[in-house]
């Protein structure tokens, strides 16, 4: 039997104190900081895996002087050099990897409090996604949250990629847009 593991890493950061003005931001991970998908079918194999509602982030965002009018939640990958992001997932072996567009995400309004706000749908991974801009200020993170769905092999199939334990770490990043 074929088996083919993914795992995914998934971090948060926040941008604080955007120019001048006093404007705050924070993500709190309710549930879901780490994915596993493991293709251990020939059908999940071949027609990919799809996890709906996996990682819930509570949004904070203040603006206490109104220096912008709308926020964004991005995806960030690792930088690997002066503009140049991870394009590869690494894998146990050191010449095998993975294609980065294998991986889909997409968010999706949580508690419906987010009425304003502007989804994407499913997002191949690149770096720099934009998942949600909304102009929902001030947001808190009991009320204003976000589900992640994630998405391998079903897009751009994993089918003849070596099976070894893939890692990759996503970057999940809420920044004031002026």
């Amino acid at each position: 039997m074929i088996r083919f593991f993914l795992f995914i890493c998934c971090s948060f950061f926040f941008l604080s104190n955007y120019s001048q003005a006093n404007n705050d931001a924070r993500m709190v991970t309710i549930i879901g900081s780490q994915e596993n998908f493991n293709f251990n079918t020939i059908a999940r194999y071949d027609g990919g895996i799809t996890k709906l509602r996996r990682t819930r982030l509570g949004l904070d965002f203040s603006n206490d002087a109104v220096a912008y009018t709308n926020w964004q939640l991005t995806v960030e990958l690792q930088q690997i050099g002066v503009n140049v992001f991870q394009s590869t997932i690494n894998s146990d072996d050191p010449l095998t990897s993975l294609s980065i567009n294998t991986i889909e995400v997409k968010a999706e309004d949580a508690n419906g409090n987010l009425a304003g706000g502007v989804f994407s749908d499913w997002q191949v991974l690149a770096h720099g996604i934009v998942l949600l801009t909304s102009s929902t200020i001030p947001a808190n993170a009991t009320n204003h949250q976000v589900d992640i769905s994630y998405r391998c092999g079903v897009t751009n199939s994993v089918f003849g990629s070596s099976s070894d334990y893939y890692e990759i770490d996503l970057d999940f990043v809420i920044s004031p847009v002026p």
